[in-house]
């Protein structure tokens, strides 16, 4: 798989340029020449590839070989995040933009020790794009802004499932049924003090569901990726 690296706008013309740090990078930490094949996204899923042709101090130009779109899959899967601590986002971000997340919305929860601050949106966007370069996603998952338990249940109608992942259900999410019919699937992971019996009444005055998925306790960070591989190999995608 080639390796990827994002530009603001693709070019129309028969070259693709990156410069300054993605230039660098490619050069002097991956060590790669002229004649080798790279892949350069919008973020948007438009991409181009093709070979190095030139190699400067501060850019390199690659010889537009292929381009290509990669569209948005119907259900989209948005990830309910409860505010983690700052130490475990990072590591969250990465697992759920490699499980294949398409919206990630930051919950303000009840129980939610950490708070967002006038920073925390853009270190979580500079993460989703760093994991999207590792993971070779040609479009970025987009962050939304922070949302309460109130605005975020009045956000999930009959177009849309909300399941709330909790040890306390009785649902196994294996016995779930879901409709490729949908718009999108909200995944709602609470905090590591857990989700209140408040909150989970009011995801289900929406008509979300409350499911588990096994036995045991996942970490907040962990539970995202968990969460969403089970849906992926449920609507058949992995």
């Amino acid at each position: 798989m080639l390796t990827l690296f994002f530009v603001n706008e693709l070019s129309t013309a028969g070259t693709q340029e990156i410069d300054e740090e993605d230039a660098h990078h490619a050069v002097k930490v991956l060590r790669l020449n002229i004649g080798e094949e790279i892949k350069i996204s919008d973020g948007k899923g438009n991409w181009v590839s093709g070979p190095i042709a030139q190699i400067s101090k501060k850019a390199l130009q690659i010889s537009i070989a292929e381009r290509g779109k990669e569209s948005i899959n119907k259900p989209e899967l948005i990830l309910v995040q409860a505010i983690t601590k700052s130490d475990r986002s990072r590591e969250m971000l990465e697992l759920i933009t490699a499980a294949g997340v398409d919206q990630v919305i930051p919950w303000q929860a009840e129980r939610s020790i950490s708070k967002w601050q006038d920073d925390s949106e853009r270190k979580w966007l500079a993460t989703i794009k760093e994991s999207c370069k590792q993971s070779r996603r040609v479009r970025v998952p987009s962050l939304r802004k922070i949302m309460n338990t109130p605005s975020l249940s009045k956000e999930i109608n009959s177009k849309n499932l909300g399941l709330v992942f909790h040890e306390s259900s009785e649902i196994k999410f294996a016995e779930t049924q879901i409709s490729s019919n949908l718009d999108a699937i909200y995944l709602i992971i609470g905090p590591e003090g857990g989700i209140t019996d408040n909150e989970l009444a009011i995801f289900q005055s929406s008509g979300s569901m409350i499911v588990r998925l096994g036995p045991t306790v996942l970490r907040s960070a962990h539970a995202g990726f968990a969460a969403l591989s089970a849906v992926q190999t449920k609507l058949g995608r992995w």
